[in-house]
């Protein structure tokens, strides 16, 4: 594919019963060609869950999803995703970035590739509008299973830049973020560096996380973001709806 070049790149499909897809038919190949993915490097993997053969292609014509990375021994592990796009709205869906394009660096000839990186996204998680950045080697990004993610949401486990002590020593090296499961991230929120949010928590809107929560069912809000309340949960539905589906089970 025009899209994957250097050595031992693999793209691999993996099916409801754990067979995984390599080999793609001509259909298949066609739509990859035009899907917004570009790995450049050596020894990268993305690997992305369907349920049977005929969903990749249903997989690949939707919109929604875009992929980059740029380095070596890279992988990315997608699991059951929601991308609902709306331009109207701002939907912009999801995109996981490794390194740069080093076609698009501000200094001619400066590559910002990342290596040794991952990203694990687990599944039932709906991403109507997140971009996600790695750009220090070793570094990585965990989700969950059954997150939701608004719109207007910036992951980044990187300052992009060198923050030194007085002596030139690097300070910020961005190692990891953690969003456990059933989390709801709120609008316009922004994660940075080596920060975590814990299983059945809501990050309130226009929040800037900066720092580990281990305390699960909790909403944390404000920048910097901190916690405001305890002892929660929440539900995909609408309250109308919720309320209803509860009278419904509780009759």
């Amino acid at each position: 594919m025009k899209n994957i070049t250097g050595e031992n790149n693999k793209l691999v499909f993996v099916l409801k019963d754990g067979s995984e897809i390599t080999e793609f038919t001509a259909k298949e190949t066609e739509l990859l060609e035009n899907f917004p993915l570009l790995v450049q490097g050596n020894n990268n993997n993305l690997r992305i869950k369907v349920d049977n053969r005929e969903d990749i292609e249903k997989f690949l014509n939707k919109k929604g999803l875009a992929v980059y990375m740029f380095g070596h021994n890279n992988t990315v592990n997608i699991g059951k995703l929601l991308c609902p796009t709306n331009p109207a709205l701002g939907l912009t869906g999801l995109s996981i970035n490794i390194g740069n394009p080093p076609e698009d660096t501000i200094e001619p000839g400066v590559n910002r590739y990342a290596s040794n990186c991952n990203i694990n996204i687990g599944d039932n998680v709906i991403v109507c509008g997140a971009r996600l950045f790695l750009q220090d080697d070793n570094s990585s990004i965990t989700i969950g299973n059954d997150c939701m993610f608004s719109w207007g949401i910036d992951v980044w486990c990187t300052d992009v830049h060198t923050i030194t002590d007085l002596d030139g020593n690097p300070l910020n090296f961005g190692k990891s973020i953690e969003i456990g499961n059933h989390v709801w991230i709120g609008r316009d929120v922004k994660i940075g560096k080596n920060t975590k949010i814990f299983d059945d928590s809501i990050v309130g809107w226009a929040s800037v996380v900066t720092k580990k929560f281990d305390e699960p069912n909790i909403i944390v809000a404000g920048n910097p973001a901190k916690i405001v309340k305890r002892e929660i949960n929440w539900d995909f539905h609408d309250l109308q709806n919720y309320q209803l589906n509860r009278m419904k089970k509780n009759s």
